[in-house]
């Protein structure tokens, strides 16, 4: 009896088996030549450095940067970059490994968001067309929180559909939810409008709730609490990081404009396509279109209210711009067909299928082969500052930095505290007398005419040197 119950789960989920096997052949786009190349200051060597401060601390609710504490953002994605660090090692494939694993989480849940909203054939076009969009797959491939924060906005959005219906589900819903909320500033309450839409008329008793708000809870609290102890101010800074420039006399129409421009150039070509689907899809009163329009209005709009919008921060919207237009196109043909077609409803509904996945793989593959080429397949780079500062770790002296701010990079491969020079700080520093290490330029030296008797070079590249006091 059981033998033949695992046999017939295993059929009915074999073809969902079948479908993220074949999204798993994407791995290389998220691993291939990933530690290459030396972290950037801002953001990944600054996220790595706070991540292994959880590893070295063990204190994983009040995170800390350079000596002092970092308030910026809630910790789900420190802890995931931490994971990785524990299990790689703190380096450059440490830090990135937690993005690119989620960067191909996130393509498996846009599948099966996919097919719970609308078919198979749905939620294999979008996750294949997601695989594309220049910068989800960039910045998958780089230490930062956005593909947590994406790959989460999708999850909640599964469970939650699947909770609306089964209350087997409301666990994994709050879980994700919880994860959400921890994940980023603020931006994660976008959800909410969404979430509502999608349990309004599901009848659940509160003794059925109970037990995915404890779990909610017991996930939110600890970091809330601890924050509250610390700080009785976090939450204002918390809305503050979350709401850059809100409030801030702009212009709304300019604001628009840029907003839009990022993510066109993000998300390529699945831009008008997405949009279509998000403008179009509500005309159809289905449910499940409104449900995306929903999230990517309410997503959209706080970005026209601020100039300080960057174009990763609109990373989460690619999924659902991708599967609103493929969903539409699926709804639009089935009613199409409904009217026109019904005696040959399972030969229009083959056409339709194929139709989708030949326009995701068609597009895909132009997007795909010119990432490919920009940053994936290119040479090693390993930079002055990587090389200057692990090289200046060995040192028991205080770090400096002077010129262009690389804090972070001088951080993490130093592994020391680093001290930042203010204009003119260079010259007050060698005519004192504490012992340092210091990454300058040469030219920086002979603007302010320190005497070559005042510094030992250690080492040097490209541009940048390494010095002490002689």
């Amino acid at each position: 009896m059981l033998k033949s119950k695992l046999s017939a789960r295993f059929i009915k989920y074999l073809p969902d088996l079948l479908i993220l096997g074949l999204i798993s052949l994407l791995s290389p786009l998220y691993f291939y030549k990933l530690s290459q190349s030396s972290l950037s200051s801002w953001d990944e060597a600054w996220y790595g450095e706070i991540s292994r401060n959880i590893l070295e601390s063990g204190n994983f609710l009040l995170l800390s940067w350079n000596g002092v504490v970092y308030a910026d953002h809630p910790p789900v994605g420190f802890w995931i970059i931490a994971l990785f660090e524990g299990i790689l090692g703190t380096n450059e494939l440490g830090v990135r490994a937690g993005s690119a694993v989620f960067g191909l989480l996130g393509l498996f849940f846009t599948y099966l968001l996919g097919k719970a909203l609308f078919s198979r054939s749905v939620g294999l076009a979008s996750a294949l067309a997601l695989s594309s969009a220049y910068w989800y797959l960039f910045r998958a491939r780089s230490g930062n929180l956005d593909i947590f924060l994406t790959c989460l906005f999708v999850s909640t959005l599964y469970f939650a559909v699947k909770a609306s219906k089964n209350n087997k589900f409301l666990i994994p819903f709050s879980v994700s939810a919880a994860l959400l909320f921890l994940s980023k500033s603020l931006i994660p309450l976008t959800i909410i409008p969404a979430l509502i839409i999608i349990f309004l008329g599901s009848k659940m008793s509160l003794k059925i709730l109970i037990k995915p708000i404890l779990v909610f809870l017991l996930i939110t609290t600890p970091w809330v609490l601890a924050q509250l102890w610390y700080s009785p101010n976090v939450f204002l800074r918390y809305l503050k990081i979350g709401t850059p420039g809100v409030g801030e006399k702009t212009d709304y129409l300019a604001n628009f404009k840029l907003v839009k421009e990022y993510l066109h150039n993000g998300i390529g070509k699945w831009f008008w396509l997405g949009v279509l689907g998000v403008l179009a899809g509500p005309l159809t009163l289905n449910k499940s279109l409104i449900v995306l329009t929903v999230f990517c209005l309410t997503f959209f709009i706080p970005f026209t209210l601020s100039n300080k919008g960057h174009i990763w921060h609109l990373v989460p919207l690619y999924p659902f711009m991708i599967l609103s237009f493929f969903g539409f196109l699926y709804i639009s043909s089935k009613k199409f067909s409904s009217v026109f077609f019904k005696r040959y409803l399972g030969a229009f509904n083959i056409l339709t299928t194929i139709g989708m996945l030949l326009i995701s793989v068609y597009y895909s593959q132009l997007q795909i082969k010119r990432s490919w080429y920009e940053f994936i397949d290119i040479p090693p780079y390993i930079s002055d500052e990587a090389i200057l500062s692990t090289k200046a770790s060995v040192f028991p002296h205080k770090f400096y930095i002077d010129g262009p701010d690389f804090t972070p990079a001088a951080v993490f491969y130093s592994n020391k505290n680093v001290t930042l020079l203010p204009n003119g700080g260079i010259k007050r520093l060698l005519e004192g007398e504490e012992e340092f290490v210091l990454i300058t330029n040469q030219w920086r030296l002979d603007l302010f005419k320190i005497p070559k008797e005042k510094y030992k070079i250690i080492a040097s590249d490209r541009d940048k040197i390494l010095v002490t006091r002689r």
